[in-house]
């Protein structure tokens, strides 16, 4: 009787331990502070991600027209048409920065983007893992240049001349107005305004300054560089996103 005992013990044991194996996954970390970055027909994103989950297989890229998406049917498809979008590997805490790719952005649409960590695992009936899209980011691919100042102007193809330099200062044309975001040596280190009342009539002329131009209906961006060059980019719709 003790030897039978003895075995049922083992036996629930046992089964125990092995169901325990089956049903123990890797939980993942969301991607988090997702941005977007606009570009001329194009869009990247950026965000922050920590996994170290050893059956990680790399990010879920999404980009639609409108807020709803489904997972993982509506994830972009890498060039061999298999997910996950770009390929990875477990990592500690790293900011991303990528260029959406095998998606067609057309400038002066509305897209929402997002992204979502992703792996494969066969102990699951689904045979993936997908952390869940809790946040959609709204942007708006836009064209963009460079040009020189001419006569003191500064011009953007599509806004016309947004401002002029007076010396040390910018003055704006028409109904642009301006916000100054300081010294910056990356165009996109500003995307979005979140202070669309702060808006002036001048501000001071710096190389490496940043400027936001709007004039209650688009956005211009100009970032003043050095021998009167400038880089620029103009977004038609304001009021659909207040960034550029």
């Amino acid at each position: 009787m003790k030897k039978i005992f003895l075995l049922i013990l083992f036996t629930i044991f046992f089964s125990s331990c092995a169901e325990e194996l089956v049903t123990v996954i890797d939980e993942y970390n969301m991607p988090y502070e997702i941005k977007a970055i606009p570009g001329d027909n194009k869009v990247s994103i950026e965000f922050w991600s920590g996994i170290l989950a050893s059956d990680f297989a790399g990010f879920n890229l999404y980009a639609k027209t409108s807020e709803n998406m489904i997972q993982p049917d509506d994830a972009i498809k890498d060039s061999a048409q298999i997910l996950p979008t770009i390929k990875g590997t477990n990592h500690a805490r790293t900011n991303f920065i990528i260029e959406i790719p095998n998606y067609t952005f057309v400038n002066n649409t509305k897209y929402f983007i997002t992204v979502t960590a992703y792996g494969t695992n066969e102990l699951i009936e689904e045979k993936y893992i997908e952390t869940k899209i809790n946040t959609v980011v709204p942007v708006i691919p836009r064209p963009e240049g460079s040009a020189t100042i001419t006569a003191n102007n500064i011009d953007v193809t599509g806004a016309g001349t947004v401002a002029t330099r007076n010396g040390n200062m910018i003055n704006v044309a028409g109904a642009w107005k301006v916000q100054y975001f300081g010294y910056q040596t990356n165009f996109n280190s500003v995307v979005v305004v979140t202070n669309m009342n702060a808006f002036d009539s001048d501000a001071p002329y710096l190389v490496n300054g940043l400027y936001i131009f709007y004039d209650g209906t688009a956005l211009v961006k100009v970032l003043i560089g050095a021998n009167d060059s400038y880089q620029w980019a103009y977004q038609n719709n304001a009021a659909s996103w207040n960034g550029v």
